[in-house]
């Protein structure tokens, strides 16, 4: 009994000696790898960001080959208008129906949908399918009878998708609006 009495009274003191020396302060670690989704989404933040910056400056470089004078709008497209009256009324806001006839070119021209294929074209300016940002935004510079060509860059067009037919994703677009009517709501 004494046997059994001394390595109970040693196996309590391995224990307590083992549990003193495991109560030391831990120190957080560095991951050994980071998490793939926080590499992959900081390295697609940086890819998007050099994507839109080289879309803008050849834009810019259009834009600077044309002698007529183009704005960039907050919204991140470039405009200028061809017509422009400056009588017609106010400009269409969010939830306005509008009335609009418009054409879909590449950057450099070529006819992607032409007007014939898309107008006229009468939707609400809320985000409603088949008028993407850029032109739900540039409609609301427009009054009735205006016509505006705009660039606009990828991802204020039809983004990272594309519109799944003619259009490919991350697609820089050209296109020539005229707005042919506004009814407030």
């Amino acid at each position: 009994m004494k046997k059994h009495l001394m390595q109970l009274k040693y196996s309590i003191a391995l224990a307590l000696l083992i549990s003193a020396y495991s109560c030391k302060n831990l120190e957080a670690r560095e991951p050994i790898n980071p998490k793939p989704s926080t590499t992959t989404t900081d390295f697609s933040i940086e890819l998007n960001k050099k994507r839109n910056a080289a879309e803008e400056e050849y834009i810019e470089q259009l834009i600077a080959a044309d002698s007529l004078k183009y704005e960039r709008s907050p919204n991140g497209f470039y405009y200028r208008f061809i017509v422009q009256d400056s009588v017609a009324g106010d400009r269409p806001d969010y939830g306005d129906r509008v009335t609009f006839e418009y054409n879909i070119t590449t950057l450099e021209g070529d006819v992607i949908y032409s007007k014939e294929e898309l107008s006229p074209v009468t939707k609400s300016l809320e985000q409603e399918y088949g008028i993407f940002k850029g032109l739900r935004e540039g409609l609301k510079l427009m009054q009735v009878n205006d016509e505006v060509v705009f660039y606009f860059p990828s991802y204020t067009a039809y983004g990272f998708y594309g519109d799944e037919n003619r259009i490919g994703l991350h697609t820089p677009i050209k296109s020539h609006v005229k707005l042919l009517e506004v009814k407030k709501d």
